[in-house]
């Protein structure tokens, strides 16, 4: 059966089970598995998992009032589960073992599988993938930002018998990550964006962000589908004896299969581009950066034999995924939203992106600037590019956000830009932009993930 069942739970080596279910409720589908107690639902299995600030196993009881149907649980928590009155099943690591059961599902299903994975654009590609291929087949797919060690197994334990494709993202921070999520997820498929200097703090330089990369290429089987971004120099040019490779540029390169070529942007920024010389697509989603994922996405539909014209009726109708160039009116000011992350690669085309409109509308430009995170010894140089950078653009006022975008501008202070604004919270900063605001102004909200620059959008 290729749903989930607590007979699936019972095959987890070295288990143990307390309170063991009839064989009859053993076999049946449960609704799914949840890690948080607070959006459990009747009928989930409630997985305890001890993460840097909670340990699941603090809220047993809360999972079986809400109607968990079984629990999982570490073996040295053993002693929390007196009285209980449903299944427990016991494990020695609860993650693993939860890894264990996700690899395990994965292997139900002869469907094909694409992992995606990139420095940037990995999210939106993967949606704008989806977005095309749900117009005629049931699309399974990575939802929210379930891209780790954690994510990526829930993610595969959703799929099940209605599915007829998977798109699955895959994200690292540490090396080692994308070969041990490639092992889970066992792609048919796989696709990288590019390769850009996120999380220098463990990579060291963007050749270690490039092996870590390349690892989901390494883990096809030879029979595996490599969609390659030709634009990107620091992607290796594979033979196509060595696995079947589908070559694709943005850039108008015609020796790639599928090739993109700019053609120009409407008043709201958003590209409009000709796909292999022949279909012209006028995006919904701002920025140059959304004409690359597009053709990207374009390479797999084709692939999977959509029509350039479908793919061209699907991507008009795309919009912006969360917190992802998202366009905000409020009142007479547009926003934006761009927070769900930032490197110094990603920057530089939500700064275009900005130019784009603000220079079609003739407002001012004001970017709010929140700390990037995970740079290592690098950082200060990289924030300090970054700053640079905003000269080139003439931005008309900076708000920073954090320490290290605080310091490094300074630099521009120093070259006689004048209207910078440094803050450490995000209602002190609201506040200040809010006096600021003239009708007709366009903000950019950027920051690392862990900044949460999009509470300055709230507070406004």
């Amino acid at each position: 059966m290729r749903y989930i069942t607590l007979t699936d739970l019972s095959n987890i080596p070295d288990v143990r089970i307390i309170n063991a279910p009839s064989p009859v409720e053993m076999r049946k589908i449960i609704r799914g598995i949840s890690i948080d107690s607070r959006s459990l639902k009747v009928n989930q299995v409630f997985w305890a998992l001890k993460g840097a600030n909670f340990d699941g196993h603090d809220f047993l009881k809360d999972a079986i009032k809400k109607g968990a149907i079984a629990l999982t649980i570490d073996k040295s928590n053993i002693h929390r589960i007196n009285g209980t009155g449903i299944p427990v099943f016991i494990v020695s690591d609860s993650l693993k073992a939860l890894q264990q059961l996700a690899a395990k599902h994965r292997r139900k299903f002869s469907i094909p599988v694409l992992a995606i994975t990139g420095t940037n654009g990995k999210t939106t590609t993967k949606e704008m993938i989806a977005w095309i291929l749900q117009t005629k087949t049931n699309v399974h797919r990575t939802w929210g930002n379930h891209n780790n060690h954690i994510g990526v197994p829930l993610t595969l334990l959703t799929l099940n018998s209605e599915h007829d494709i998977s798109i699955v993202e895959l994200g690292t921070n540490h090396p080692g990550e994308i070969a041990m999520l490639s092992k889970l997820v066992k792609p048919t498929a796989a696709l990288i964006t590019n390769i850009g200097r996120g999380h220098l703090e463990f990579f060291s330089n963007i050749e270690g962000v490039a092996r870590e990369k390349v690892e989901l290429f390494n883990s096809l089987s030879k029979r595996g589908i490599i969609f390659l971004n030709l634009d990107d120099v620091r992607l290796p040019r594979y033979s196509q004896r060595r696995k079947t490779v589908i070559r694709y540029s943005s850039s108008g390169n015609t020796a790639a299969e599928v090739h993109g070529e700019l053609i120009g942007f409407d008043k709201n920024g958003n590209g409009r581009w000709r796909l292999n010389g022949r279909t012209t697509i006028q995006m919904g989603v701002p920025g140059i950066h959304n004409v690359s994922n597009a053709v990207a996405a374009s390479a797999v539909a084709l692939y999977f034999g959509f029509s350039e014209k479908k793919i061209k009726e699907a991507l008009e109708r795309f919009l912006s995924y969360d917190k992802r160039m998202q366009i905000v009116r409020n009142g007479n000011v547009t926003i934006i939203n761009d927070t769900y992350n930032a490197n110094p690669d990603s920057y530089l085309p939500a700064l275009q992106t900005l130019e784009l409109i603000a220079s079609r509308k003739r407002a001012r430009k004001i970017v709010v600037f929140g700390d990037m995170l995970e740079l290592g010894l690098n950082s200060d140089a990289l924030h300090q590019e970054v700053m640079f950078n905003m000269l080139e653009f003439t931005i008309d006022a900076l708000f920073t956000l954090g320490e290290a975008a605080a310091l490094s501008a300074r630099m521009l202070k120093e070259r006689g830009f004048k209207n910078i604004f440094s803050f450490n919270d995000h209602q002190s900063l609201a506040h200040a932009l809010k006096k600021f605001l003239k009708a007709g102004d366009i903000i950019l909200l950027k920051g690392s993930r862990g900044m949460q620059v999009e509470k300055v959008l709230a507070y406004l």
